[in-house]
């Protein structure tokens, strides 16, 4: 039986294989567990003349082995941060269940223990995030790597979860914000935000070559869809937020492919951490902190707010699903009012209660 590897050279070939011919003991080294077993097993198989038995039938493809090879195809695919998020998931599964474990061999129960251990020890939303990645891998297992079809992931019911509602600034701490604010760029930044519902990333990528003057049009960019593919919409904006750009494209000299945010190098902010710098703006102005993420669902909301059809909203923010635009949409405090004020009031009940109802026609 293969095993692993405590010679010196164990960091080159981790793995040994051993077995007997003609009542000599062979060794070899070797760089799976996968290609020791094979090695063992032909060496039975020319000494018996006869297929293996049950017993030395050898696994398909171990854990680890797909959680490498899949992380391999991850990488050149998506973002760095959807391969980050799957590395840890498989790191996590691995502090339970070792990743020497045969695919085959992978029971229900093994698996929903250590999905188990994430939801108590972390969150149920964590534990289903998990579940999720190890689903979509091991579907991918079984188109490439010849895996087994029973997916046991499928078979775990997902963790009861506590999921909150992002929090989304009234229209008035947007406006708070942005007049605390000094520098004209910052300023003209964050009403670019709003104007467009942009992602934080497509806004730090955005150059000048994706502003269209003539058009009054601005073209946004983004990698988010499932195949991580590159992909440009133009969105139309208003007459003031395009004047202000012009007059910032003079100020700043900005050529064409030049970013537009002169802060921005290679797309990314450079001076300026991105996670803080609107946290820092709204404690300058004095109202609960949000995100340049939290804009885009106010975005998204002030265009409902305004009858704006639902089609249309997704298609402003770019949306593959429209059940996504759905979760954006928010009930702010004005749309309550409103609400508020088409119901009937007690003074009404006091006018209306001997007045009969007359019908119709």
């Amino acid at each position: 039986m293969a095993y692993k590897n405590l010679n010196r050279n164990k960091d080159k070939w981790p793995w040994m294989g051993q077995r007997f011919t003609e009542g000599k003991k062979e060794r070899k080294v070797f760089l799976t567990k996968k290609e020791a077993l094979l090695w063992e097993a032909e060496g039975t198989m020319e000494v018996q003349n006869v297929l293996p038995p049950p017993s030395l039938k050898i696994p398909t493809v171990f854990l680890g082995e797909w959680a490498v090879k899949y992380l391999d195809f991850v990488r050149e695919k998506h973002l760095e941060r959807i391969y980050n998020s799957r590395v840890y998931a498989f790191k996590r599964l691995f502090e339970l269940i070792s990743k020497d474990t045969a695919c085959e061999n992978l029971t229900l129960y093994d698996a929903q223990k250590a999905l188990q251990h994430q939801a108590k020890t972390r969150s149920g939303n964590a534990a289903n995030k998990d579940l999720s990645h190890f689903r979509t891998a091991w579907k991918w297992g079984v188109k490439y790597l010849d895996m087994p079809d029973r997916n046991v992931f499928l078979s775990i019911d997902k963790f009861s979860s506590k999921r909150s509602d992002r929090y989304v600034p009234p229209l008035e701490d947007f406006w708070k914000v942005y007049h605390s604010l000094q520098d004209d760029q910052d300023k003209l930044m964050l009403y670019c935000f709003l104007q467009t519902g942009a992602r934080a990333n497509e806004m730090w990528r955005l150059t000048w070559s994706d502003v269209d003057f003539f058009n009054h049009r601005i073209r946004l960019k983004s990698r988010k869809n499932r195949l991580a593919e590159w992909k440009s919409d133009w969105l139309d904006v208003n007459d003031d937020l395009m004047q202000w750009l012009k007059r910032h494209n003079k100020a700043t000299k900005g050529g064409v492919g030049e970013y537009v945010w002169k802060f921005v190098r290679s797309g990314r902010r450079s001076n300026v951490c991105r996670s803080r710098v609107l946290k820092d703006f709204c404690l300058k102005a004095g109202v609960e902190e949000f995100t340049f993420h939290c804009i885009r669902h106010l975005f998204a909301s002030l265009l409902a707010m305004k009858n704006v059809p639902l089609v249309e909203i997704q298609r402003m923010c770019r949306h593959t699903s429209i059940l996504t635009t759905q979760r954006y949409i928010h009930s702010l405090v004005t749309n309550n009012k409103r609400a508020m004020q088409a119901l009937p009031s007690l003074e009404e009940s006091t006018s209306k209660v001997h007045q009969p109802l007359r019908a119709q026609g």
